[in-house]
């Protein structure tokens, strides 16, 4: 829609009228005053003072009687609250550093859901609001962005409603007098032409930066956050909902799937994109020298809430790369935990204290604060430490989704949701204004204005302040001509590099105003600065322009001593292209920093000079090589896998053919083109939504490559090709992969294929592997791949022989400790029968297994065989038989269970009170009767265990009743009389949890058992690609505190993580499904119920979406626990800390 924002008119002046009396007032003296028609507005004064008595008197006279009357009787109520709205306004719950304040400037329904902020030159406050994805609907746009204007002598704030039906706005950018908003899936300019505080001029620049307006319910990983660079571009944070096809104004398009960093003109045009990889980055942090620095969410799989460096062609890992490190990754800066990472931008102005100049302040919906991230160099990325900045109290829903700096630099803009997740009916929001206010800060040099000469323009160039720099930036490039002179001196001359830096993106910015001005060779000459900034600035504009006379001089920065440049020349190459470049950077392959180097990959793919590549191999040593092999891979371009077939006949080095045979492998079949779809907030736990499917021309000299590879001289090569069919598919390898597995020499080669036959579920393949197994001559590691390859495929079919394993005198332990478990799993009596026997064997690992399989059985053969054990002379042993024989002498006869239970009980041991409490109910009197003997000759040492168990009501009535008759004369015991403790509420769980450590591997088997707790039944650890209704575990402990532990599994619904919200869905047919999305395309929706079944429903079908409150999880889990196990069950969860590829960075070829 292009034209005026005429439908605001009238309701913006309402607005503008309303907050002059809300904001500072009760709305009864609103109501009051505007019936007289006449009032001024009332300005609140700081500590909830009553307003200006001489403006009161001036009201008084201008009323009639009556009105005086109503109006005295209405602020005698006032007084009082007036003082109450002052001190809520201060917002003294909020936490910030020495020397700061913090202020509440608006709270619903004055302000609603704020989503978005920024200012413009004036420092005027816009303020987006989204009620789309709080009371909806998602679909519709009933968004809005409210102008706040400050009054220069004082007064009150004019807030207006600046534009509104627009859609979910997340992202706010001023701009060269206009507002530019992000409602994806359209990004809209808005301009104030007669200074009222509405827009008059609204032009759409784009609409397709996205998917359709609540396409997949929440408007939530889109394009969002928004800042301008010194080089001109607008950077934009992407969510990996990604963009089908974005077009620009000019026709640029480009196609993002998953989240990352785009960039382009104010105007929307010249799209490119910047960066992938990334789950949800909601803004772009951007510092002096326009690094790009995102903060990311994490996705409960692993990919932990992350700081991130953003560099063009930079690739980040998500959403599967991160977990299986099938490509090379960039690592983020830092991880930080839990927490819900949202707006951001850095501190570049100097009205606050020189540590927080240049740091990046992120907001923490989750953990309900702002951080302060402080960043310096390594290399060519950073380091940063983190600190808290402004933290909400407790028991106050802060949830901050937004921020920005006032140009002047004086205050930081707060925009918080007030509320924990979307789609509530309610109407929140608050709006937060943090100040310094402490002393030590140095007065800013003057600013500068639009007319002033270009000297003074010249001069703002090196202002401490970074928006008057821009300004100044902006203002010369208007004066054309007459600024080339002076801005090109100061280049060669002044002694700031800063405003050198300044001096070639002013150059840049004059380039589009000028048409025959180039200021390429002065930016040629940058390149030898002797400042490692400036060089990395002429890089960088010379990349940007696509210099090609710049190629020499920037071949020569590859070799520069700072990373950074050397990382800015390789990406200023790549833009540039050309066939002469390769030869260089597949020189500089060698690199030490892995930014560096991972950009001058991206930058040969880019130029996709093969030829150079092939020539580059046969001169190159093993090193180099291997590096350039590592830029073929994975590359669809003929060319390339002529060049990687060609070594491979040429090479004599078995290290490079195996590396081919992988690399080509990848390139076998590619998938279909993305065009739209989202795969999920939970990808990282399922497959990628599109397979390679399709075959192309490099296919046939794959395959032949692959199959040529089997039968290579080479174990490496064999292995390499075995490994590479799993990128083949579905390709009929079955028969020379079992060939090899029966008959090739090498050991590593056969357990390659043993993997690939049980990774291909090749269940007929089992038998034939049967005489490996049995043949004592294979080594170990073979026959060990082999039993666990044949337990895999078909144990039942096997178990004779798996039983034989068990069972066999000599057989390597590890052999019969798999062979013994599998067969207990198969046939209870066959395992019986070989634990049994195996209790006497030397070996301790084969008598504790055959303990825990015994334990198992029932009857009395194996209560018997377990009483010796209790002599054992492992300890480990007797206690393993200690905590096994109570468990299955209730399966024995009378004369078994008595012997049994003597045993156990003489002598009398405190370290077996579980059995002896056990035992105590049995119903065979002679076993009570040990039991109690036991107990009363140990009354003194077992009182406080016992007194524990009493405590924590795990002493079931039976046994109480038991110790109550046994202890009675005992007042030791006493507290054995009071009965059941009272039910325990909630609070005393967490209060036993926070005290008490808990056993991990018992709250393990609490986990694991689906008849108790069950949480095993919709939660995973570790296991991918399984459906389950909650997220995977592995790694929790590390992500989240114990005491977060203990409240999410108390207080579920307490919070509900966006990607595991319940939704539910009306079909037009009046079915309703219930469950968790996990994937939506433009044909259907496939929902996860919570019995772990996939639906797919045709997205024409649905007639209704909602997002459920509630979590899928229950309350009351700890209906059914007693306070050890409740602390055991957390002490577990605290213990997966690790996730899978602990290593967080993934290097480069």
């Amino acid at each position: 829609m292009n034209g005026p924002c005429q439908p605001n008119r009238r309701e913006a002046r309402r607005g503008q009228e309303s907050v002059r009396w809300n904001r500072y007032a009760p709305s009864t003296i609103v109501d009051a005053a505007f019936r007289c028609g006449s009032a001024r507005p009332i300005r609140r004064v700081d500590r909830g003072s009553f307003p200006h008595s001489h403006r009161l008197k001036r009201l008084k006279r201008r009323m009639r009687r009556p009105d005086r009357d109503r109006i005295a009787r209405l602020f005698g109520t006032a007084l009082v609250l007036t003082a109450g709205l002052g001190r809520s306004h201060r917002a003294e719950g909020q936490q910030v550093p020495s020397g700061f304040r913090v202020e509440l400037l608006y709270r619903a329904p004055d302000i609603e859901h704020p989503s978005a902020v920024t200012c413009d030159d004036e420092g005027n406050l816009f303020v987006g609001e989204d009620p789309m994805d709080m009371r909806g609907p998602s679909t519709e746009p009933i968004d809005r962005v409210l102008l706040v204007r400050w009054d220069a002598r004082g007064g009150p704030p004019i807030k207006t409603v600046f534009c509104d039906k627009l859609s979910a706005v997340f992202g706010l950018l001023w701009h060269d007098g206009a507002l530019y908003v992000m409602n994806a899936p359209n990004y809209t300019r808005l301009r104030d032409l007669d200074g009222d505080g509405v827009a008059d001029e609204r032009i759409e620049l784009a609409d397709s930066f996205g998917h359709p307006a609540g396409a997949f319910g929440l408007n939530n990983h889109v394009p969002t956050g928004m800042r301008i660079g010194m080089d001109g571009f607008v950077y934009v944070a992407l969510g990996d909902k990604g963009l089908p096809r974005a077009v620009g104004r000019d026709g640029s398009s480009i196609t993002v799937e998953g989240g990352g960093v785009f960039r382009m003109r104010p105007d929307a045009t010249q799209l490119e994109i910047v960066s992938r990889g990334i789950r949800n980055n909601m803004d772009v942090a951007v510092d002096a020298y326009d690094n790009l620095f995102g903060f990311d969410n994490d996705d409960d799989y692993g990919w932990w809430m992350r700081i991130v460096h953003h560099v063009p062609t930079g690739y980040y890992g998500y959403p599967y790369d991160y977990r299986s490190r099938r490509e090379p990754f960039l690592p983020p800066i830092g991880e930080f935990g839990a927490g819900t990472a949202c707006g951001g931008a850095c501190y570049l102005e100097s009205a606050w204290p020189e540590t927080y100049r240049g740091a990046a302040f992120f907001c923490d919906f989750g953990e309900r604060k702002v951080e302060c991230y402080r960043m310096s160099r390594r290399g060519a990325t950073f380091e940063g430490a983190v600190e808290d900045f402004l933290v909400g109290e407790d028991g106050d829903a802060f949830r901050p989704i937004d921020l920005c700096f006032s140009p002047d630099g004086r205050h930081l803009y707060v925009a918080d949701w007030n509320e924990a997740s979307g789609g509530r009916p309610e109407s929140v929001g608050r709006l937060f204004r943090v100040t310094y206010s402490g002393d030590g800060v140095a007065p800013e040099p003057p600013r500068a204005r639009d007319g002033d000469p270009i000297d003074a323009c010249v001069r703002s160039l090196g202002h401490p302040a970074r928006s008057e720099r821009l300004r100044a930036q902006q203002r010369l490039a208007v004066a054309a001509r007459d600024a080339v002179e002076p801005v090109e001196t100061l280049l060669r001359d002044d002694v700031r590099p800063l405003v050198r830096i300044h001096a070639i993106w002013t150059m840049h910015a004059l380039m589009d105003r000028i048409a025959d001005y180039d200021a390429s060779p002065r930016w040629i000459a940058a390149l030898e600065d002797g400042d490692a900034d400036v060089r990395c600035q002429a890089a960088r504009a010379l990349g940007v322009r696509r210099v090609r006379s710049a190629t020499e001089g920037l071949e020569r920065r590859l070799a520069d001593p700072e990373a950074a440049v050397r990382m800015q020349a390789a990406i200023a190459l790549g833009r540039i292209g050309g066939k002469g470049t390769a030869d260089a950077l597949f020189a500089a392959l060698g690199e030490p920093d892995p930014f560096a180097r991972f950009t001058m990959v991206e930058a040969l793919r880019a130029i996709a000079d093969w030829s150079s590549a092939l020539d580059a191999l046969r001169h190159g040593d093993a090193e180099s090589r291997a590096r350039i092999i590592g830029v073929l891979r994975g590359v669809y371009a003929i060319e390339a896998v002529r060049t990687l077939d060609g070594w491979f006949q040429e090479s004599p080095d078995a290290i490079d053919r195996a590396a081919i045979v992988r690399a080509l492998a990848r390139v076998y079949r590619h998938e279909t083109p993305y065009a739209g779809g989202w795969w999920g907030g939970k990808a990282a736990g399922g497959p990628p939504p599109r397979r390679p499917t399709l075959f192309w021309e490099g296919s046939p000299t794959v395959l032949a490559v692959v199959t040529e590879s089997l039968v290579d001289d080479e174990p490496r090569v064999r292995t390499a090709a075995i490994e590479a069919s799993e990128d083949l598919g579905d390709h009929p390898f079955s028969l020379d992969v079992l060939r090899i597995a029966l008959t090739d020499p090498d050991p590593n080669v056969r357990r390659a294929a043993i993997g690939r036959m049980v990774a291909t579920r090749d269940i007929d393949g089992a038998a034939l592997l049967v005489p490996i197994l049995t043949d004592t001559s294979a080594p170990l590691a073979v026959r060990e791949s082999v039993l666990r390859a044949i337990v895999t495929l078909d144990a039942a079919a096997h178990r004779a022989t798996i039983g034989a394993i068990a069972g066999s005198e000599g057989v390597d332990a590890s052999l019969a400790v798999v062979a013994l478990e599998s067969l207990a799993g198969t046939s209870g009596d066959a395992a019986r029968d070989v634990a049994l026997k195996r209790l006497t064997d030397p070996q301790p690992v084969l008598r504790a297994k055959a303990i825990e399989i015994l334990a198992r059985c029932e009857g009395d053969a194996p209560t018997l065989a377990l009483i010796p054990m209790l002599d054992d002379s492992d300890p480990a042993i007797r206690q393993a038989a200690a905590v096994a024989l109570p468990i299955v002498l209730g399966t024995a006869g009378p004369t078994v269970r008595t012997r049994a239970a003597t045993a156990l009980c003489d002598p009398p041991d405190a370290a077996r009170l579980a059995a002896y409490l056990r035992t105590l109910v049995d119903t065979e009197p002679s076993v009570r009767a040990a039991a109690r003997d036991a107990l009363v000759a140990l009354a003194p040492a077992v009182r406080e265990p016992i007194l524990a168990l009493h405590e924590r009501d795990e002493l079931t009535p039976p046994v109480r009743e038991e110790l109550k008759r046994l202890f009675a004369p005992n007042s030791e015991y006493a507290f054995l009389r009071d009965g059941r403790p009272a039910k325990r509420d909630p609070e005393a769980y967490a209060k036993y949890a926070m005290e008490n450590g808990g056993d991990a591997e018992r709250g393990r088997q609490l986990f694991e058992n689906t008849k108790g707790v069950g949480c095993a039944k919709c939660h995973r650890v570790g296991a991918s690609r399984e459906d389950r209704m909650g997220p995977d575990l592995l790694g929790v402990g590390a992500k989240y505190s114990r005491r977060e532990l203990v409240r999410s599994v108390l207080e579920p619904s307490s919070r509900i993580l966006e990607d595991f919200e319940m939704s539910l869905i009306t079909t037009s047919g009046g079915a309703i499904h219930q469950g968790l999305v996990r994937n939506v395309t433009p044909e259907r929706i496939e929902l996860v119920t919570p019995d772990g079944m996939v639906v797919a429903i045709a997205t024409e079908d649905v007639e209704d979406r909602r997002v459920s409150s509630l979590s899928p999880m229950p309350n009351g889990l700890i209906a059914n626990m007693s306070l050890t196990d409740f602390a055991d069950l957390i002490a577990y969860l605290e213990s997966l800390r690790h996730s899978r590829g602990d290593d967080r960075s993934a290097d480069t070829p």
